[in-house]
C-alpha cells in the first residue's frame, strides 16, 4: 500500500520523489486538508480500499498512512444504494 501512496503522491500531487518517504508527513510534503480527501478517494478508486480522510492528518507519517489503508483493506466498500432509491 505505500508504493501505491507514493505513486499516488509523486503523480496526482506532484510530490518530489525524494521527498516521498515513510517518515514524511503530509503537512512537509504541502498537502492541505482538502489534498487528503483527495487522495483518499483516489486511493479508493484504485484499490477499493475506503479510509475516511478523517483518520489522516497533516502530520500523519506517509508509513502510518500506509498501516491505515492496509487495515482497511479487510473492511468492504459500503454497498451502493439501489438504482431509483433515495440515498
Amino acid at each position: 500500500m505505500y508504493e501505491t501512496l507514493a505513486a499516488l503522491l509523486i503523480e496526482e500531487f506532484g510530490c518530489e520523489p525524494d521527498a516521498v518517504t515513510p517518515e514524511a508527513t503530509f503537512r512537509r510534503l504541502e498537502l492541505d486538508s482538502l489534498s487528503l480527501a483527495e487522495l483518499a478517494v483516489l486511493v479508493a478508486d484504485r484499490t477499493g480500499v475506503l479510509v475516511e480522510d478523517s483518520d489522516l492528518g497533516l502530520d500523519t507519517t506517509l508509513g502510518r498512512a500506509a498501516a491505515e489503508f492496509t487495515a482497511a483493506s479487510t473492511v468492504p466498500f459500503p454497498p451502493s444504494p439501489p438504482a431509483g432509491s433515495a440515498a
